[in-house]
């Protein structure tokens, strides 16, 4: 995953615009749960804080929502026309 990503951004923000991509394409739709920390960390070969710091981004941007030991959920779509929020 690594190859296809900037060397000029964070690795965190590089994998937060990787999911809101996800959410833009319809592999995670509107209501359903993102995959748990444990697995994005190892499908996209991160460590876990990465993916957390990811996920807080998403929350930031209004994309996702994370209640306390349950999954985030997807609550909206990104912006047309830029990934970051």
């Amino acid at each position: 995953m690594s190859g296809r990503w900037g060397a000029d951004d964070s690795v965190w923000r590089q994998l937060a615009n990787e999911i809101s991509a996800r959410i833009a394409d319809g592999t995670y739709v509107l209501g359903s749960a993102l995959p748990a920390e444990d697995e994005l960390a190892s499908e996209y070969a991160v460590a876990r804080p990465t993916v957390r710091r990811a996920l807080a981004e998403l929350r930031r941007r209004k994309l996702i929502t994370t209640r306390y030991r349950r999954a985030s959920v997807v609550v909206a779509m990104p912006r047309p026309g830029g990934l970051p929020g």
